[in-house]
């Protein structure tokens, strides 16, 4: 029983495996960029609250380009990801 309790401890401290429980998961692609880029101008909800294709976040990052905002090609692709994933048109409910 006391080699189950060492071994407990030394679990949660991160001593066994190399697993340590404090380590915070990977960032979302995209996430980064997109609130650097677009809450350089704006509060999150002017996206977060809306609902865009890919097709028209990609027309609204061009307009906000257009307008000042600072994205480089490197992180277009990332921001356009980031926004159409979460922010995305929701699909229809099927018989609805």
């Amino acid at each position: 029983m006391r080699g189950f309790v060492i071994l407990l401890a030394m679990l949660s401290a991160g001593l066994v495996g190399g697993v340590t429980w404090s380590q915070a998961p990977a960032p979302e692609p995209g996430k980064t960029e997109t609130i650097t880029a677009c809450t350089a101008c704006h509060e999150a909800t002017t996206y977060t609250t809306k609902n865009l294709t890919s097709a028209q976040w990609a027309e609204m990052v061009d307009q906000m380009i257009g307008k000042g905002a600072k994205v480089s090609d490197a992180d277009y692709d990332k921001i356009v990801g980031y926004l159409a994933r979460n922010y995305g048109v929701a699909p229809v409910p099927k018989g609805g």
